[in-house]
C-alpha cells in the first residue's frame, strides 16, 4: 500500500492529505475536549472514522476533478499555441505560461530558446480531448486510503480506553506526535532545518482545528 501511494501522490499531496486527516479527526475530538459533547469512546471512534472516510471520498473525488481540469487548461494552452496566427504570437502564449519559471534559471536567449523547442514540440504533438485517465482514479483512491491511514492511529485510543477522557487524551497526544512527524517528513522534502518546520507545521495545524472547532466544523 505504501508502494502505491507513493506511485500515485507526490509528496506535497501525501503531507497535506494526513495533515487534513488529522486535522479533521482531531476537531472532533478537540470538541469533546472542550465540553462541547457528551458521548462514549465507542460512539466517538465510529464519528471520527465516519468523518474521515467521508472526508477521503470527497477529496479523492476533487482529485479526479483538479486533475482533469489541469489536463483541459494545459489542452487550450497547447491549442492557443497551435492556432496562433504567427510564430510571435505564439511565443507569447509559451512565455505568459512558462515565463515566472524559467525567469530565475535562464537567461533571455537560453529562454527565446526554449520557447522556440516548446513551439516546435507543440505543433508536432497529437492534441487529443481531456479525460478522466485510469491513474487520476488511481491517484484519487489513493487519496483516499491515505486519509484513512492518517486516522487509524488517533483511533486506537478509543478502542482501548472505555474511558472516553482518557482516550481523548491519548488520542490528541498521538495526534500531536503525528503533526511533528509531518513537520519532519516535510523539512526533509524540501531540505529545510526540520525543527523550524515540524514547530510550524505543528502549530499551524493546532491553530486550523481550533478554527474547525470554533466554527462547529
Amino acid at each position: 500500500m505504501r508502494a502505491f501511494i507513493k506511485k500515485h501522490l507526490d509528496p506535497a499531496t501525501r503531507i497535506g492529505e494526513c495533515l487534513f486527516g488529522l486535522i479533521m479527526a482531531l476537531g472532533i475530538t478537540g470538541a469533546v475536549r472542550l465540553g462541547a459533547q457528551d458521548i462514549s469512546s465507542g460512539q466517538l471512534f465510529v464519528d471520527v472514522l465516519g468523518c474521515n472516510l467521508a472526508w477521503g471520498v470527497v477529496d479523492g473525488v476533487m482529485y479526479v476533478m483538479l486533475s482533469l481540469f489541469e489536463r483541459g487548461r494545459k489542452a487550450r494552452i497547447a491549442n492557443c499555441i497551435v492556432t496562433a496566427r504567427d510564430d510571435d504570437a505564439a511565443i507569447e502564449f509559451i512565455h505568459a505560461e512558462l515565463g515566472d519559471r524559467l525567469e530565475p534559471l535562464t537567461s533571455a536567449e537560453e529562454r527565446a530558446q526554449i520557447y522556440r523547442w516548446v513551439l516546435e514540440l507543440t505543433r508536432r504533438a497529437k492534441l487529443d480531448q481531456p479525460r478522466i485517465r485510469r491513474a487520476d482514479i488511481l491517484g484519487g483512491f489513493a487519496v483516499g486510503v491515505l486519509v484513512l491511514l492518517a486516522t487509524f492511529p488517533i483511533l486506537v485510543p478509543f478502542i482501548l480506553f472505555s474511558n472516553v477522557t482518557v482516550a481523548v487524551r491519548v488520542s490528541n497526544c498521538i495526534a500531536l506526535a503525528m503533526l511533528l512527524w509531518l513537520g519532519f517528513w516535510w523539512a526533509r522534502a524540501v531540505g529545510a532545518n526540520p525543527y523550524r518546520i515540524s514547530a510550524g507545521v505543528t502549530g499551524v495545524g493546532l491553530i486550523l482545528v481550533l478554527i474547525t472547532i470554533v466554527l462547529g466544523g
